[in-house]
């Protein structure tokens, strides 16, 4: 059976700060493609952010919320994901009762398209070897 959990979902799990200080439970919304979410491995997470003034505007993205509770994303007050601030975690740590809601389409749009955006592009392929000269024999 495949895990409840997927891309785009706002779980609750156990964060340091950006500074690596100050653990606690965080939300944070999962940016591992749910194809690639398997039971034994590890997810990489986005944390979000109640501190909007914190968090550079360039990487924040603001996400739907009312003060009862938004019915997609369940958030009940103003929140950001902070799309420089990833962490992986063991999926072995996200409990069905550490869920929260989901990110609506265009808002996970945009995260995933700023965190690609951070992430340096992969070196290019190294040329091929020079060929072996012709022996004369």
């Amino acid at each position: 059976m495949s895990s409840p959990l997927q891309q785009g979902r706002i779980v609750w799990v156990e964060l340091l700060d950006p500074q690596g200080r100050n653990p606690k439970r965080r939300p944070a919304v999962v940016l591992t493609p749910t194809a690639e979410i398997v039971a034994g491995g590890e997810v990489v997470v986005a944390a979000l952010s109640s501190q909007i003034d914190q968090s550079p505007p360039e990487v924040s993205v603001e996400l739907p919320w009312h003060r009862d509770g938004h019915p997609r994303t369940k958030l009940n007050r103003r929140n950001v994901v902070v799309c420089s601030w990833l962490v992986t975690v063991p999926v072995a740590a996200v409990l069905p009762e550490d869920f929260g809601g989901t990110v609506p389409f265009a808002q996970m749009a945009r995260v995933l398209e700023v965190v690609r955006g951070l992430t340096p592009p992969a070196p290019p392929p190294l040329p091929p070897p020079p060929p072996e000269p012709a022996s004369d024999a």
